[in-house]
């Protein structure tokens, strides 16, 4: 069992996993590897050359990765960074995902005006192989000329029902959409770019909180439902991640009561920013300053199943909440500057999906029996977005929290060595994560 990162360290090649924002996951039948790609990040502060193009990561075994630099082809690059002469060029792409399918690779990624605008595009491009290059195919959402009441052609993920195949992308304006493309080719069905598709989720009147972004959605076998997963809240602090469900995959999306996510609910909360007790330095690089201080905003995340191993998991970014990789943005908000990939073991209660609160570091995902001890709990708030720092709690092999609870082994990120967790559902129905304090 592997501790799977280091914060601190922010150089791409001694740390592959870090500056991964947005990213997706990939498991290659062809080269027999997982193949993570995510938004661009900026040369100087990761140590890399490669400024935009979509960064791609591999790995043997979801924990150890490489990192193989950028997946567009500089055609591909100079056409999605065309906006016309009136415009300035696109500087970065956004959240790729990418899938093996019609013996091509399929990546689906977007293209924004600029940070913040609701105009943007998502380009579909495909390849040979897992690194590329990339050439772009076509667009298959387009909401260039369109004001914020319509959403915004980011975010985009494929949701596979039987023969069928959607398009599921959106971002806080006008809400989450999905929209059905072709299979043979991977572009709209109708050879519309510009036709929406259908609304699956949208922020509230009033808006309680910044939202929802980052959509992945996919069918689960086992449950026999759709689960819808997003992201509320400031990116830079306050994210999380969220889900509801249902059985089509064009909706309606349901909370635990039967809430819809247009406009009713912001769904179940999954995680939100957190901090279990460390002993520096396990968990990070103490250079320049740093000392523990949790993880703050993990989120826009997707669910991947692993045929390799049978099991779920959800690969999300998550920031660093030391003290030195604080920023005040001009509105005053705080931004925590540093971020890294974390890839958890995701498993099911009540036929919801719950998360392990470490990251996976190769161990054996069977649940295990609950344990008398001292249990570090950690309860995620459904409206607030702080940071939940844990309490320590005695519980007792039989306590009624363990009920609703997947119990499971998981490498120590704060401490190093590995620990017992829990993973689920408290009293109020709110998730909860715990860790068994060592004697």
């Amino acid at each position: 069992m592997q501790v799977p990162l280091l914060l601190n360290e922010y150089d791409i090649h001694r740390n592959p996993v870090a500056g991964a924002h947005d990213p997706g996951m990939m498991w290659d039948p062809v080269s027999q590897k997982y193949w993570s790609y995510c938004t661009d990040a900026y040369g100087p502060i990761l140590g890399v050359q490669d400024v935009i193009g979509i960064p791609v990561r591999s790995s043997d075994d979801l924990v150890t990765w490489q990192y193989h630099g950028t997946a567009l082809s500089q055609e591909a690059v100079l056409q999605g960074q065309d906006n016309g002469p009136q415009f300035q060029k696109t500087r970065a792409f956004w959240a790729p995902f990418v899938e093996y399918a019609g013996g091509e690779y399929r990546m689906y990624y977007a293209a924004t005006r600029a940070f913040g605008s609701s105009e943007s595009r998502i380009w579909l491009a495909v390849a040979s192989q897992p690194q590329g290059p990339f050439e772009n195919r076509g667009v298959v959402a387009d909401t260039w000329g369109t004001d914020d009441t319509y959403p915004n052609a980011i975010d985009p993920h494929i949701l596979r029902d039987g023969d069928r195949v959607y398009l599921v992308y959106g971002s806080f304006f006008g809400g989450i959409f999905l929209k059905e493309l072709d299979p043979a080719t991977g572009l709209p069905l109708n050879g519309k770019p510009k036709d929406l598709g259908t609304c699956i989720s949208h922020k509230s009147d009033p808006v309680l909180i910044d939202g929802p972004e980052g959509p992945a959605a996919t069918f689960v076998p086992e449950t026999g439902y759709y689960y819808l997963f997003q992201s509320y809240g400031w990116l830079g602090d306050t994210y999380d991640i969220r889900v509801g469900r249902s059985t089509s995959p064009a909706g309606p999306y349901l909370d635990r009561r039967g809430r819809d996510l247009r406009g009713e609910s912001l769904g179940e909360k999954l995680a939100g920013s957190y901090q279990f007790r460390a002993k520096s330095p396990a968990v990070g690089n103490t250079d320049a300053g740093w000392s523990w201080g949790g993880i703050r905003g993990p989120g826009h995340g997707v669910p991947f199943f692993d045929p390799q191993r049978n099991a779920w998991f959800f690969v999300h970014h998550m920031r660093d909440g030391s003290r030195v990789n604080r920023k005040r943005e001009r509105d005053g908000r705080l931004s925590f500057r540093r971020f890294y990939m974390a890839v958890r073991p995701m498993y099911f209660v009540d036929g919801w999906p719950v998360l392990s609160p470490e990251p996976f570091g190769g161990q054996d995902l069977a649940p295990q029996q609950p344990k008398t001890g001292d249990w570090e709990l950690i309860h995620f708030d459904y409206l607030d977005g702080n940071q939940r720092r844990s309490e320590v709690q005695h519980l007792t092999a039989n306590d009624p929290l363990f009920q609703r609870c997947v119990v499971h082994m998981a490498p120590d990120l704060e401490n190093g060595g590995s620990c017992l967790c829990l993973t689920g559902l408290d009293q109020e129905d709110q998730a909860v994560w715990g860790k068994l304090l060592a004697k």
